[in-house]
């Protein structure tokens, strides 16, 4: 008799190996299930991945940035000329 197909993972499954993938962890089966799956939810999952990666990455750096006030423009300043700061000595 011949060997069944293994189970082929739906999105959520596609999903989760990815991400598992992103962190650099993952096995041969899991690796060998996943690339049998529909290449739409591969597609999707990859681009969802990313877009969450990119939003997570910007999100640490204006954290650690900090919020910090814009500079007010001097009524007085001069276009092209330097203004010392009296109060503060810059």
């Amino acid at each position: 008799m011949s060997e069944p197909e293994p189970r082929r993972f739906g999105f959520l499954g596609v999903l989760r190996e990815m991400a598992w993938a992103f962190l650099g962890v993952r096995d041969r089966g899991s690796y060998e299930r996943t690339t049998r799956s529909n290449p739409l939810h591969i597609i999707l999952a990859g681009i969802l991945l990313t877009a969450l990666l990119v939003i997570a990455l910007v999100s640490v750096v204006k954290f650690a940035l900090g919020e910090r006030p814009a500079a007010d423009p001097s009524a007085h300043a001069v276009p092209g000329k330097v203004m010392i700061d009296q109060q503060r000595g810059e």
